[in-house]
């Protein structure tokens, strides 16, 4: 039964807001803001305070959307033929979350807690009206508990197609596979577009695949004072 309650919601929320403006920042819809971006060199991203390095699975000059607040924050990679890759991150705030000697039940609830609790409605569902999680459940992801998901986004893809009413361009709606999993003092989602109607977890090797070419900031590097700018009210 996951019923487990997150702790530190409102610190949560918060971050997640921040995770979500990269979302925005891709469909147009928010002007800049004082956010750092990270570095992109050679195909290798790096995050600010080198939380984590990500090699684009899209090759060495994807399009690359980036948008972190300190530790909170997403990445995306996006291709002109609606390739898609990303990852989201925010630190843990429930205790428990990643701790070892969790009985199963107790780190799936964690991670259901966050996608449901705040990334999922902050990051997709307020920039996308109407985005939905199509089916999720339980699974082991690089031989840890994670928590999977396939959602709808409409208009959510990089790929057009043109409107039969007005002949103008819309975006075409995303369909995305994702696994939510805590390292260390993080939790992160990471997602790959999938084909609608294929069998539900088949996305599972694709992002263990890129899941391999990330690389994780030691628990012992320095730590870096964490600060969350109120965005929650940052596209209304």
């Amino acid at each position: 039964m996951l019923a487990r309650k997150s702790n530190g919601p409102a610190n949560l929320a918060k971050a997640a807001a921040t995770a979500g403006l990269a979302l925005a920042f891709a469909l147009g819809v928010l002007p800049a803001l004082a956010l750092e971006q990270g570095e992109f060199q050679a195909g290798l991203y790096t995050a600010p305070d080198e939380l984590f390095t990500v090699r684009s699975p899209l090759g060495p000059s994807p399009i690359v959307i980036a948008s972190f607040d300190h530790s909170a924050g997403a990445v995306t990679f996006v291709n002109e033929e609606g390739g898609l890759f990303g990852v989201i991150c925010t630190p843990n705030f429930d205790v428990l979350a990643g701790v070892k000697g969790n009985d199963a039940e107790t780190d799936l609830a964690i991670l259901r807690n966050w996608l449901h609790d705040a990334t999922f409605p902050l990051f997709f569902e307020r920039q996308l009206p109407g985005a939905a999680i199509l089916q999720e459940g339980a699974a082991t992801f690089e031989g840890r508990p994670a928590w999977i998901a396939v959602m709808q986004l409409p208009h959510g893809s990089a790929l057009f197609r043109n409107d039969p009413a007005t002949g103008l361009p819309v975006r075409q709606d995303s369909f995305r596979g994702l696994v939510v999993f805590s390292r260390d003092d993080h939790t992160y989602l990471i997602m790959t577009e999938v084909a609608p109607g294929q069998a539900w977890n088949s996305f599972l090797p694709t992002l263990s695949e890129f899941y391999r070419g990330i690389t994780f900031r030691s628990p012992d590097a320095p730590i870096v004072l964490q600060t969350f700018a109120d965005l929650q009210d940052a596209g209304n």
